[in-house]
């Protein structure tokens, strides 16, 4: 009898052991995972903002963006922080945010919420964006920005980069009506796209899902997701999805898909200008011209507009179907 309950208190305590490291996220010997860090979060409407700390403390009440900027940076000397622009999903309406390191240092700031502003993202700020809603952002001086999530549906250019930072795109959906979804203004502008989807949702000329004026020798690189001209139910549309006007450099390899349905022998998907040629090397992903309707293409996949230019780069041994825009 003494032999048999000696065997179940055994039993019972291996059984014991064996619950508790199997419900156990932290094993004997491991360290627990880092706490989640909580937000600075903005709310209120245009001339009247609120700004809380991580842990519930009013910063500033019924202040301008300006103020509520701020007090946040002072309060986070310089720590790497998370920022939440409204709350419970609440759009946060009104007000320009600007954040560069002109009145004291940032540390690395992630973004998210839901915002209709317009978001200045200057000198030394390096920032991860999953914000939703009708923003749109604006990079000078050397502004990192990457969009790992998130959905914006900017009516003006989504995203104006006219600084030599890097944006990067790793996931989220970005997309206008009113402009460029992307435009790389500045001559050293550089753009590393490996997920998500760069939309444009608009018809007409001079309106392209990104618009490349960089001379940087690798302006853009696309790895991976998805840049085209289409709506919101995924229609193509007759612009082209990349325009360059500049002397940079365009990579497309990995899944990358460029689409679009252009029917003009000018544009086509891929656009290169004739007035400063730039460059197009494809390692790889898909390059379409693809109308859902008919199930064939109404143009060109790429668009080159020199005779030579569309030569030199056959005879370089890139794919045959770039062709002569004029």
């Amino acid at each position: 009898m003494k032999k048999t309950l000696k065997n179940l208190g055994a039993f019972f305590t291996l059984a014991l052991l064996v619950f508790a490291i199997a419900g156990c996220s932290n094993p004997v010997g491991g360290s627990p995972p880092p706490p989640t860090p909580q937000p600075y979060i903005i709310t209120g409407e245009s001339g009247a903002f609120t700004a809380r700390s991580p842990s519930g403390t009013v910063l500033a009440e019924d202040e301008t963006m300006v103020n509520i900027i701020s007090a946040i940076r002072t309060h986070a000397n310089g720590s790497d922080i998370t920022i939440q622009l409204g709350e419970n999903d609440v759009n946060l309406n009104g007000g320009t945010i600007t954040l560069n390191d002109t009145d004291g240092d940032w540390g690395h700031i992630t973004l998210r919420g839901r915002t209709g502003s317009t978001i200045n993202i200057g000198q030394g700020v390096s920032i991860t964006s999953t914000i939703n809603g009708t923003a749109s952002f604006n990079l000078t001086g050397n502004a990192n920005l990457t969009i790992s999530g998130g959905s914006l549906g900017s009516v003006t250019d989504a995203v104006r980069h006219n600084g030599t930072g890097l944006l990067t795109i790793s996931g989220g959906i970005i997309s206008t009506t009113g402009g460029q979804a992307i435009y790389l203004e500045h001559a050293q502008s550089q753009m590393l796209m490996t997920g998500g989807t760069v939309r444009l949702s608009r018809t007409g000329n001079d309106y392209y899902a990104i618009w490349v004026r960089s001379n940087h020798v690798n302006a853009v690189v696309i790895s991976g997701g998805t840049v085209g001209a289409m709506n919101n139910q995924n229609e193509e549309l007759t612009p082209s999805a990349i325009m360059s006007n500049g002397t940079g450099g365009i990579i497309i390899r990995g899944d990358a898909l460029i689409t679009s349905r252009s029917p003009s022998e000018n544009f086509g998907t891929i656009r290169l200008d004739h007035a400063t040629g730039g460059t197009l090397t494809i390692e790889g992903g898909t390059v379409r011209n693809w109308n859902p309707n008919t199930g064939s293409s109404d143009g060109p996949a790429i668009a080159l507009s020199a005779a030579a230019d569309n030569e030199a780069r056959k005879a370089s041994g890139l794919p045959p179907i770039f062709r002569t825009a004029n």
